[in-house]
Parts: C-alpha cells; structure tokens; sequence
C-alpha cells in the first residue's frame, strides 16, 4: 500500500493529466444518444483524480512532491505539490464534481452538450494544472488555458448579449495574462529563474524595478480575483452564463487570482531562508510597502462589491457583486500576510481559509439561485417569496449558504471571517495606526453582507407565495446531490473549524517561514468560539438588520450610479455590441469547421497526448 501511493505521489501530475486528456478525447466520440456515459464519465475522472490527490497527503505532509518534464516547451515544465496546493487541487476537484452533477439540469435542452463537457474537461485539466506548476512559465500557460477555455463555457449559449458579456471577459482575462507575462519578463529578467522557491534569492536587489514587477503580477491576478477595480467582467458576464458556469467561476476559478498572489508572496518570504540578512531585510521591507498597497486594494474591494450588492434586483447580479467583496477579504489577508512578513502567518491563514469556504458556499447560492429560476422562471428577487413552502431543500441549503457566507458560529464563514479580523488588527497594532480604519471598514462590510442576504433570504423565502408559483414544485434530481454535498461540508468545517487549521493551513505556514513562536501561540489550538468573536457577530447581524431595515424603509437598495460609472449601463452598449459582433464571426466560422467533423477534435487531442507521452517517456 505504502509503495502504491508512493507510486501515485510522485506520478500524480502525469496520472492526472493523462486521466484527463483521455476523458477529453472521449467526450467528442460520444454522441447525444451517449449523454448519460457522458456525464459519468466525466463525473468518474474528476472523482478519480479527487481521490488520488487526498490520497498522497501523508507524503506531502512530510515533504513537497516535485516531478518534471525536462525538454517540454523548451524550458521543460515543473510540478511542485506542497500543502498549500494540494489543498486547493483537492478544492478543485470537490468545485468540479458538484457543478458536474448540477450541469445536468443546467445545460439540459441548450444544445452542444459536447462541447460544454469538452470545454469543462479542460479547465478542470488547466485549473489543476495551474495549482500544480511549480514554475511562473508553467503556471502562467496554464492560467492563460484556464481563461480561454473559462470563455468558451462563459459563451456556451452563443446568444449575442451572451457574445457582447463575453468580450468583456475575454479582454479581461488577455490583459490580465499580459500583465502576469509582463511580471514574469522582468522578474526574470533579473533572476535568471522562473521558479517560486528562488524568486527571492535577488528580489531585494532588482531596486525600485521591483516594485513595477509585483504591480504586474498583482494586476494580472486581480483581474481574475474580481479586484476593484478590475472586476468588472464578473457582473457583466455572470447574468448572461448558466448558473453551473458562475458556480464554477465563483467557487474556484476566481481562487486562482487569489491564490496566484498568495503563491508569489509566500515564495517570496519562504525564499529569505537562502538569503542574507541584509538581503532577508531589503526583501520585508519590500513586501511591507507591497502589503500596504494590497490591504487597501481588498478593502475598497470589500466595499464597492458590499454596496453595489445591496443594490440589486437580481439575484445573479447580486451574487456576482458578492464574488467581488468576498474576494475583497481575500486581497486583504494576503496584504496582511505581506504587510507583517514572518508575523503574517495570521493574514496567510485567513485568506487560504476563506478562499476555501467562499468556494463553498458561493457555490452553493449560485445553485440555489438556479434552482429558484428554473422552476419560477424569475431573476427579480422582489418578485418572488414564500418558496421555502414549494422548495424546503433548496430554502434550506439557500439558508446554510446565506449563514455561511456572513459569518454565523458553527457554519464555516465564521472561522475564517474571525481569522481575517483578527489578522486586520494585527495590522494596525504591530503596523500603522491608519489601519484601525480599516478594521472599521470590515465591520461595516460584514454588517452590509448580512443586510444583503436578509434582503434575498427573505424577498425569495420567506413572506407570501405570489398566486402564479403557488403551483411551483421542487424536483429531485442531481442538482439536489451538488446541494447537498456542499451543504455538509459547510455545516462540517463550521462545527469542525480546527480540522482544516490543523491539517492543513497550519503545517502551509510552517513550511512556508512564518514566524513559529507566533503560529504555536496565536494560531495552534485556536479557540474561534469564544466571547469576544461571538460578541463581535451579535454586533454584525445586528447592524446588518438595522440596514436592511433603514434600506427598506428610505428606499435605499434602489440607488443606481450615473451611466458613466456603470459599465453595465446602455452607455457602453455600442463598444459591447461592436466586441460582440467579433466574437461571433471568430467563433462562428471555428465552430463551422469543427462541426464538419469531430475528426478535427479527435486528431488535435490525440496528437497532443502522444507529445505529452513522448515526453514522459
């Protein structure tokens, strides 16, 4: 048993990429009359991976598992799994193989089902990919494959306001990319290495240079965390996709911005082992200055994402606006993290935390706001009301998910929320005063997102049912497994909070240099259920019902900002339309000579997996 899973450890990026390209060359032989083996199969191999991930991580606990591919794409290709990528792999997968069992009633009847699975198979592939790279050049292509195929699913309807909101996204994610090369050139250009664990070894000597490379990077990972104010894709594209799709987005692909800037800061601070102290010193003053900069970004995140969130109507642009805030608290632990250097273990533990359970439970409002507009046809939340009567299993998961995400005890957004809190404290008092403010500006967003899921939770759930749904019936099918499944996991790292700090997040930040005496006092053993941050939720939930009323009585959740400002205003419509229409003709004449034959595909596929052969051999 020992030699299988060391086997499978130090192979697991050739199993799973294989895995993968062989269930991606499948998926077009499949005709509709195959729909079923479809779906299972594409369900078997990301369960299959899933499981083989979780399986090595006895091994990566007591060291990082590397593998490479020495003469691909001329610089070869590195893959390094520590704890802090496993983790997020295995999120991957558990994000996958839900929204797989949700596709099924999402993209049902919509047509090029074969094309939607193809397109889902490699992102998966790219995602873990990504999360795997142990190179900036390995993880920027496979970044740069996560947008482009992100896209196609984004598009999947091929409607032309579908056209026009994916141009935005498409832009978005080449600039973004840009900028992330853009990073890499000049980083390289002075380290001469494209690996994490030496970023560092000259990062403390590139001068003022360095501070124009992380500008780069943070911009190209902003774009795809959502960061303001780069996010503005995220509310344009989200309404015109299938819910499964922002499900997907929202619940892991955006991580990857996230987790891009926390690999880059991590690498630069566990890179000081190597260096002298003079150099360790260039090197935290640096990211101090960086860290700053960072805070402040996930704030003003935080905030216009809250306030444009509680102006909705719809849930879907609602839920959208909330990506962006809750990524807001993700930015702002990584600035923490960077801010503190070897005492930002705190920040680091919050922002991986939360970007896990965002991925959680965002997932799972995603999909209950589907199910919602599949059986009542209605995107308007004042429309709706008293659906807990008709749908009891998705009022239930709405209600988990909506507790989750503004921080109730024993759900899992309270831990990671109280890490974030006390890491913004840290701030201010092991920093600068100026941060108080921004402990203030969290209260009032945590305040703000109660508000906003009061105002869903009860315009959908809650109240009396509208004469024409009182005929409206909730239906068990796959969907409801993906609401389940998440819904536990939820409710089991909620009552469980120690388990993924111990076993993972912990042991991350220990390999990754933090402070030690501060991780075995502040963070060992944590206790998140004690006075003071329960005290601290009784103030959110209670500020947040006193907005909601206040917004309710004054009219104040119908406040739109001038069309200048509002990039998803009929102000834009010209340049979305003339982008739209370019799409359409590159995507139309491709899909013309692919459908010709799925020959096309089949060859493409196969040739690329016999190269990837040839080099493993």
């Amino acid at each position: 048993m020992n030699t299988a899973r060391a086997i499978i450890q130090l192979w697991l990026p050739v199993i799973i990429i294989v895995l993968t390209l062989i269930e991606i060359l499948i998926i077009p032989l499949l005709s509709g009359k195959n729909r079923g083996v479809r779906r299972l199969s594409v369900r078997t191999v990301i369960l299959l991976t899933t499981i083989l991930m979780i399986s090595i991580y006895p091994e990566v606990l007591s060291e990082p598992t590397e593998y490479e591919i020495a003469s691909l794409f001329g610089n070869g290709i590195i893959f390094r799994i520590d704890l802090l990528s496993l983790l997020f792999m295995i999120l991957a997968g558990i994000i996958f193989l839900t929204v797989s069992f949700y596709t099924s009633v999402d993209i049902k009847g919509c047509g090029r089902e074969r094309s939607f699975y193809l397109f889902f198979m490699i992102t998966y592939l790219a995602t873990i990919g990504t999360l795997m790279a142990g190179d900036l050049l390995s993880f920027f292509m496979f970044f740069e494959v996560v947008t482009f195929a992100s896209f196609a699913l984004m598009v999947h309807e091929r409607g032309q306001k579908v056209i026009e909101a994916g141009s935005i996204y498409i832009y978005f994610g080449i600039f973004g990319g840009l900028s992330i090369l853009a990073g890499i050139l000049v980083l390289s250009a002075y380290t001469q290495n494209y690996e994490w664990i030496t970023i560092a070894e000259k990062f403390g000597e590139m001068g003022n240079v360095k501070y124009v490379s992380a500008a780069f990077f943070i911009t190209g990972f902003g774009v795809k965390a959502g960061m303001v104010p780069l996010h503005h894709w995220v509310p344009v594209i989200y309404p015109k996709s299938h819910i499964s799709v922002n499900a997907l987005s929202s619940g892991i692909l955006m991580k990857l911005g996230g987790y891009g800037i926390v690999r880059l800061i991590v690498s630069v601070i566990s890179s000081t082992k190597t260096l002298e102290q003079l150099n360790v010193n260039r090197v935290l003053i640096t990211l101090k200055d960086i860290g700053a900069v960072v805070i402040w970004l996930g704030i003003i995140t935080m905030v216009v994402g809250v306030i444009a969130a509680l102006e909705q109507e719809k849930m879907i642009r609602m839920l959208a606006y909330h990506s962006v805030s809750q990524m807001g608290y993700v930015i702002m632990g990584i600035g923490v993290a960077a801010y503190l250097g070897y005492e930002g273990a705190m920040g680091f533990s919050g922002s991986v935390y939360h970007m896990i359970n965002h991925g959680l439970f965002k997932a799972l409002l995603f999909m209950v706001a589907g199910i919602v507009f599949f059986r009542t046809r209605e995107k308007n939340m004042y429309n709706l009301g008293g659906l807990w009567r008709k749908m009891p299993i998705a009022a239930a998961a709405g209600l988990i998910a909506a507790l989750g995400i503004t921080g109730m005890p024993l759900l899992n957004g309270f831990a990671s929320k109280s890490i974030l809190h006390h890491a913004i404290i840290e701030a201010y008092e092991y920093g600068h005063p100026a941060f108080k403010w921004a402990e203030y500006l969290f209260t009032f967003v945590s305040a703000c997102t109660a508000a906003s899921f009061i105002k869903l939770y009860s315009h959908v759930f809650l109240g009396h049912i509208p004469k024409k749904y009182k005929y409206v019936k909730e239906r068990y099918d796959t969907g409801t497994i993906a609401l389940i499944v998440l819904s536990i996991l939820i409710i089991v790292i909620g009552i469980f909070p120690n388990l993924l700090m111990d076993h993972f997040i912990i042991p991350s930040a220990r390999a990754l240099n933090f402070d030690a005496y501060f991780i075995d006092k502040y963070l060992v053993g944590m206790n998140f259920f004690n006075s003071k941050d329960l005290m601290s939720m009784v103030t959110v939930y209670s500020a947040g019902f006193i907005i909601y009323i206040a917004g309710i009585k004054f009219n104040l959740f119908h406040f739109h900002l001038p069309q200048q400002l509002d990039f998803e205003s009929e102000y834009y419509a010209p340049f979305y339309e003339r982008s739209g229409k370019f799409l359409r003709r590159i995507i139309g004449s491709t899909e013309r000579y692919i459908n010709k034959s799925d020959v096309f595909i089949y060859g493409f596929m196969l040739l690329l997996l016999i190269l990837l052969l040839l080099n493993f051999l």
